[in-house]
């Protein structure tokens, strides 16, 4: 198990989130956009430039874990539940124009638009998952134990 850097993300966020503009290519008027607190995204490309509101989003990651998964006989690294806030401040989807949660469970396979409950929601179905895991170790290392204790 290894933690890795997010790609594109800096570890350390501005301590004031910044502010900067950009041209709405729907109006030909400059909007002002301040980002997300803890914001990682770099968005000097979009600085003065013209571009779709619906394009502008801001996020920041958690650390990402991978785990080896065997998929077709030979072990590989993938990312499992990744974490990431995200707000789409001119989404379509009135919702994500406040921040919400994504977490990718594996590589490319996402839970997306959680608000707090459901980010909780999440929380509590792993943890009890967890739990579950943990009484399958236990039992694990009962019959272990007791197998070798047979064959030895």
């Amino acid at each position: 198990m290894r933690v890795m850097d997010a790609p594109g993300a800096s570890t350390v966020p501005p301590a004031t989130p910044p502010t900067w503009s950009f041209i709405n290519r729907h109006t030909g008027q400059p909007e002002k956009v301040t980002c997300l607190t803890g914001c990682t995204r770099d968005h000097a490309r979009d600085m003065g430039r013209d571009i779709f509101p619906e394009d502008v989003w801001c996020w920041f990651w958690s650390d990402p874990l991978t785990l080896p998964v065997n998929e077709n006989g030979t072990p590989e690294e993938f990312k499992i539940l990744d974490t990431v806030i995200k707000v789409e401040p001119w989404s379509a989807t009135i919702a994500h124009r406040l921040p919400f949660a994504v977490i990718e469970l594996v590589d490319d396979h996402f839970i997306d638009g959680l608000d707090p409950d459901g980010l909780e929601t999440v929380i509590n179905t792993l943890a009890g998952r967890l739990e579950q895991m943990r009484e399958t170790h236990r039992q694990l290392v009962e019959v272990r134990n007791e197998y070798r204790a047979r064959t030895t």
